[in-house]
């Protein structure tokens, strides 16, 4: 079957980028709250990155324990005032507090590479036994500022193959966690995270090393709809966030519920924009999400009276969630030039992402997945002239479901199945499956072998083995 040239270029470059695991692997296990609480990694973990309900509890109450006190901090913080001024503020200065040990930590990784990859003319490029020691290097730190005050942030530093090195600040962001109400009724972040509205599916709480491209890495814009992956598109298009700027509420109602709300920048810049903002236009994105949780421990660690389980990464419960994200593109321009050589800007002038969510934890297996659908209004503008050439109102569809067994406390085996059906209709789905067995070999240093194949082009796949160790 002939193929059209754009779909092979997508494909192309889309299964490049999956094949080497472009989306970044974020380190979200902190050995700084190791040394905080001396306490292990498997506190909070399963196989790291990987949260078990504690861990999940720990985070979203602020990097604090369920029920902590003062007794389980075995680095005491310094003090910066004495607890005494707040009865006197406004007339002093509210005290607060900075951790006792530099709070930084470092995760690298090291990848042993082996990809096979169809090129757009039919030969297959081929790489073998590539050691990328080191593939990437992160140093973040995370912790708290008092009893109300989180932070986060975080530096990748990944090598290319010239010798040149890619540096990128993933994420900077303060919260602002139940300043007032009801205890953890109310959190509030702000600054470069990833947003709570992908919380369970985001990179950084996956235990495979390639991200849910089909979710997040999909490009929606196209003369008739969006083809595949986006691949290095500039602007990058957007389907669904993997990280955001913007602010963020969210809390916990009756220990079981979870309510997120959040405004952001939406599509970056376009080709020649000088106006040096982060911002496409002037409009922002919103997005909402809501989850409730039947079963084990409560989103807040409350066990509701209940005995904890003696193998804490068990936690028999259903979770569920919808979401919602709302973007405005309009006034950006993609550049695309048509089969017939006539040179276009498109624009998206407002999207929609909506989907639903479930995760199913039964003894040592954990099966979850994401629903998604998307909607897109792109006007087609003559790229000399800017006048409108026309409309289309495109929708796609992805999907995942992703299961994790756990074999032994340190060995666990993942498996997922992802599709989009792009908006083109004249695109066939993308279909990718991913196989990972990860094993700890110390709590803190994880071995991996992840096999990755596009299921409809045998041609592209991959067979990596990666190290990481964090401390």
């Amino acid at each position: 079957m002939m193929r059209s040239r754009p779909f092979q270029f997508v494909v192309r470059v889309g299964l490049v980028a999956l094949a080497f695991f472009t989306a970044v692997s974020t380190a979200d296990a902190v050995p700084a709250f190791a040394r905080k609480y001396q306490t292990s990694c498997q506190t909070c973990h399963i196989v790291f990155p990987k949260l078990n309900a504690f861990g999940e509890a720990f985070r979203l109450r602020g990097y604090r324990m369920p029920g902590e006190t003062a007794d389980m901090v075995k680095e005491p913080p310094v003090s910066l005032g004495a607890p005494a001024y707040k009865k006197l503020w406004p007339d002093s200065v509210w005290p607060g507090e900075i951790s006792s040990a530099v709070p930084l930590a470092v995760n690298v990784k090291l990848g042993y590479v082996n990809t096979s990859t169809l090129n757009e003319d039919g030969t297959v490029t081929s790489v073998k036994n590539d050691l990328q020691f080191p593939q990437e290097v992160n140093i973040f730190g995370a912790g708290t500022l008092g009893d109300h005050v989180s932070y986060l942030a975080e530096m990748t530093f990944g090598e290319n193959p010239d010798g040149s090195v890619a540096v990128e600040l993933e994420h900077a962001r303060v919260d602002f966690d139940s300043p007032f109400g009801p205890e953890d009724l109310f959190h509030f972040r702000l600054g470069k995270f990833a947003p709570n509205v992908a919380d369970g599916f985001q990179e950084m709480w996956i235990s495979t090393d390639a991200a849910i491209d089909s979710l997040f890495a999909y490009n929606p814009i196209g003369a008739n709809g969006g083809t595949g992956l986006a691949g290095d598109m500039t602007p990058s298009p957007i389907a669904l966030p993997d990280r955001v700027r913007g602010i963020e509420g969210y809390g916990m109602i009756n220990h079981r519920a979870l309510w997120v709300a959040g405004i952001a920048n939406g599509v970056g810049p376009g080709p020649g924009d000088t106006t040096g903002r982060f911002d496409g236009n002037n409009a922002k994105d919103v997005y909402a999400r809501f989850d409730y949780k039947i079963g084990g421990m409560g989103l807040d660690g409350d066990m509701g009276g209940r005995q904890a389980p003696e193998k804490n990464w068990r936690d028999d419960s259903l979770r569920l969630g919808v979401f919602a994200y709302r973007g405005d593109a309009s006034n950006i321009n993609f550049p695309l030039t048509t089969e017939d050589g006539q040179n276009t800007n498109i624009q998206d002038a407002h999207f929609l992402r909506s989907g639903l969510y479930a995760s199913l934890f039964f003894k040592d297996l954990n099966v979850f997945g994401v629903y998604l659908h998307g909607s897109d209004s792109l006007q087609t503008f003559d790229a000399g002239t800017a006048a409108l050439l026309g409309t289309i109102e495109p929708d796609f569809h992805a999907w995942f479901t992703q299961a994790d067994y756990l074999v032994y406390p340190w060995l666990q085996g993942s498996f997922r199945y992802e599709t989009v059906t792009p908006a083109d209709p004249s695109v066939p789905s993308l279909r990718t499956g991913v196989f990972n067995a990860s094993a700890l070999i110390r709590a803190n240093v994880k071995f991996m072998v992840e096999y990755q194949r596009d299921l409809r082009e045998g041609d592209n796949h991959s067979l990596n083995a990666l190290l990481r160790f964090a401390f």
